[in-house]
């Protein structure tokens, strides 16, 4: 059963007139509750009611509307747009991954009214938008966490995890780093060794100990010309 719905906004239906409907689907899926939680829907119903933790003293009189399952293709300019039609937004925030910077398809948009994220909430639930079936709920402020709206203000830069792993991989690596390494893959290897030996394999090859890093020979002297007894041994790094 589709049925078309006026927001009442000239603004929405001239400029997204075509993209939403509204939709009843209780007859066939049954209303679906926000307190499930899928990849785009969080829940939003919790018990814990810390005052300290929530946004109940600093936003007093304003409210937060949660919008889900927001198309890949709706931003935080083009949503700003969207909703201010409605009413004043002071902050509005796209939940994002760290890692790839991709919307999670849900965002939290705070009203300077109340009144106004109650009416969004009514309004806007349920309509599809760019494919998009819209789930919108107004959330009471002793339900918000503080931290919600933390970098609303500033946009979101993607950091390159590659470029930062591949800087790190290639530096160069000091004495002790190599030496280290070089421990560890011959301890590695005299467990393979043994293991070998285990199964009764006649097995000998020349592995890492033949080109591993031997002491040096060669006697430390100090400025004076005298043999530095209580230097640290010197070893040769270099590689046949």
């Amino acid at each position: 059963v589709v049925s078309t719905q006026s927001t009442g906004s000239s603004g929405i239906n001239a400029e997204y007139g075509h993209y939403f409907k509204q939709i009843n689907l209780s007859t066939i899926m049954g209303k679906r509750k926000l307190k499930e939680t899928t990849g785009d829907v969080i829940p939003l119903e919790s018990t814990d009611t810390v005052t300290e933790q929530t946004l109940d003293k600093t936003y007093k009189g304003m409210g937060v509307l949660y919008v889900g399952h927001i198309p890949k293709s709706f931003q935080e300019k083009e949503m700003r747009q969207f909703f201010e039609q409605f009413g004043t937004i002071l902050k509005l925030r796209i939940s994002r991954s760290k890692k790839t910077s991709e919307s999670k398809g849900y965002a939290f948009i705070l009203f300077e009214n109340e009144e106004v994220a109650r009416i969004v909430a009514k309004t806007m639930h349920d309509y599809i938008l760019c494919g998009r079936l819209l789930k919108c709920q107004f959330i009471p402020m002793d339900k918000v966490h503080k931290d919600t709206f933390k970098g609303s203000n500033r946009t979101f830069k993607k950091i390159d995890w590659q470029a930062k792993n591949k800087v790190v991989r290639n530096r160069v690596k000091t004495v002790e780093e190599q030496q280290s390494a070089v421990k560890r893959l011959l301890k590695a290897e005299k467990n393979r060794r043994r293991k070998i030996t285990a199964l009764g394999i006649d097995y000998q090859f020349p592995g890492y100990a033949a080109i591993a890093p031997k002491k040096s020979t060669k006697i430390a002297f100090d400025e004076e010309g005298e043999p530095a007894s209580a230097a640290a041994p010197v070893e040769d790094m270099e590689t046949s």
